[in-house]
């Protein structure tokens, strides 16, 4: 009585895992999908700020942020202030509400790159003013139109330019 359960226990259990394994096959063509298809479709589709198709449709090669010249400058020269969101893959870096005295204002820094290159068209600067009345109160924040934006922007292109000259020098 006991091999009998057992037996169909074990029958019921082994056409679970036969019925559960069945191939998946593509609705369009009828043809059965593999899995690692799906999973290098993905990452061949899968497009970051920081990536770039290399040799035609070979797939995507990414960049490793410490082999980015442009990421190390912003982060280099951004070194003196709290960061609240950092992503590489999603090619931004934001800064806290940064004070360098006890006053009543503040600001913040928003870094986006736009592609991988060294230039100025790649990379957008954007500060924001907090300014707040007595005792923190009454907080307004607007969009700071000073050329601090300007001058942040230069300050991280020309440290990308000296850490692309220190990079070309170790490899010869």
């Amino acid at each position: 009585m006991f091999f009998r359960k057992f037996n169909s226990f074990i029958l019921i259990l082994l056409c679970f895992f036969i019925f559960s394994c069945k191939a998946k096959r593509d609705p369009t063509t009828g043809k059965i999908i593999r899995q690692e298809t799906n999973v290098n479709k993905k990452v061949e589709n899968a497009k970051g700020v920081f990536s770039s198709k290399m040799g035609g449709n070979k797939g995507t090669t990414y960049e490793f942020a410490t082999s980015n010249v442009m990421w190390r400058a912003a982060l280099n020269s951004l070194d003196f202030m709290p960061l609240s969101n950092v992503s590489y893959s999603g090619g931004i870096i934001t800064t806290d509400w940064y004070s360098s005295n006890n006053s009543n204002e503040s600001i913040k820094i928003n870094v986006r790159f736009l592609s991988n290159e060294l230039s100025p068209r790649s990379i957008k600067v954007d500060t924001f003013k907090q300014s707040c009345g007595q005792n923190k109160s009454n907080c307004k924040i607007l969009k700071n139109t000073t050329n601090l934006g300007s001058k942040i922007k230069e300050k991280i292109l020309t440290e990308a330019r000296n850490l692309k000259i220190a990079d070309e020098t170790k490899k010869n």
